[in-house]
């Protein structure tokens, strides 16, 4: 036994000092500015952010929209910060003109965007990001946006997240599977079994599904104390403020996975709703992806081009150069990194090196 625990001393400081050499390279690579002169050597690029919710709360809404997709309002302050003193802010629009060659852009161009289109990112990401004097693009699930409830994803979040803490234990007799939610390696199978589905149904059979599921554990998220949706009123006016307001779907489903009869009404549909609210075209789409790849297929490319889309973006990594396909543009999705995180992330991305 007491070599078992010197054993496992020794391996702790061992990882603990291999920790500490990484954390020494990374700042020795950063304040050296090797990235920089790495960038020079590459052909120009740009970078896309990747944000969804942007929260005062981050471990308090984590029942409704998981931590891994929001940052805390302080660390976003933080990075605008970073992002007008060390790169250059820039808009979807202005990419999309640089790509067909009608503009120029400075290196270190860096463009923000939000997925999903929470209330947070009216009341809390937009003023701080006008503060730095920085312009987002905010995609809107429509079905969401109308009904005024969280997508789905947040609604099957909130499920597992409970049965976790109640310690549920549930019996599905179609599959003659108990699963024991209380353990946490079995809610997120159960999860991750349950979530499948969803990203393959849209419209009233994807919220026939969720309720099934609710009435299933007994329960389901009571929007009076959950986060909330942008509406289109705030939408409106956040154009008027210079943000771009762009389509996320009907339904938040996988594109590449919903039955090919729903594709047109997925995104077409949902960009008819949003250009009669907003009272002009919409340019500018995101592609959902909730689960499974892949997340486009040469259908929606397609259907993307007869919508006139400037740009449709991607949550696959990458930088975007001047050849790249403006309908599918690469991006680097933010979490909740620290300053000196999120500038490694930004300073690698520009160099091509995926962290």
């Amino acid at each position: 036994m007491k070599n078992k625990l010197i054993g496992v001393v020794r391996l702790n400081v061992l990882e603990m000092f291999i920790k500490d050499i990484k954390e020494t390279i990374k700042k020795v690579l950063l304040e050296g500015k090797v990235l920089r002169l790495y960038q020079r050597m590459r052909s120009c690029s740009v970078l896309i952010l990747a944000y969804h919710s942007v929260s005062e709360n981050r471990d308090g809404q984590a029942d409704y929209i998981n931590s891994g997709i929001t940052t805390e309002a302080k660390r976003f302050d933080e990075q605008m910060s970073i992002l007008r003193k060390e790169f250059y802010p820039v808009t979807l629009d202005e990419i999309a003109d640089w790509i067909n060659g009608s503009r120029s852009l400075p290196s270190r161009s860096v463009a923000v965007t939000f997925d999903d289109g929470f209330a947070d990112n009216y009341h809390i990401a937009a003023p701080i990001m006008e503060k730095y004097d920085i312009r987002g693009a905010i995609y809107l699930t429509i079905d969401s946006v109308q009904h005024r409830k969280l997508p789905w994803f947040c609604r099957t979040v909130f499920l597992f997240q409970q049965a976790k803490r109640q310690n549920q234990v549930l019996t599905d007799s179609e599959i003659k599977r108990t699963w024991n939610l209380g353990n946490p390696k079995e809610n997120r199978e159960a999860f991750i079994y349950y979530s499948y589905p969803c990203a393959k149904l849209v419209g009233e059979e994807l919220e026939n599904y969720v309720e099934k599921l609710e009435k299933w554990f007994g329960y389901g998220i009571d929007s009076t104390m959950s986060p909330s949706m942008i509406d289109f009123e705030q939408a409106r006016e956040l154009r008027r403020r210079g943000h771009l307001i762009g389509n996320h779907t009907l339904s938040h489903g996988n594109l590449a996975h919903i039955p090919p009869e729903s594709l047109h009404h997925e995104i077409a549909g949902a960009n008819e709703i949003l250009e009669r609210e907003l009272g002009e075209r919409v340019e500018h789409f995101s592609y959902p992806h909730p689960c499974l790849d892949p997340q486009w297929n040469n259908n929606t490319l397609e259907e993307t081009k007869k919508l006139g889309y400037k740009t449709a973006v991607l949550t696959s990594f990458g930088s975007v150069f001047r050849n790249s396909s403006p309908l599918l543009l690469p991006r680097l999705m933010i979490a909740n990194p620290n300053a000196f995180e999120f500038r490694w992330k930004l300073e690698t991305a520009l160099a091509g090196i995926q962290t």
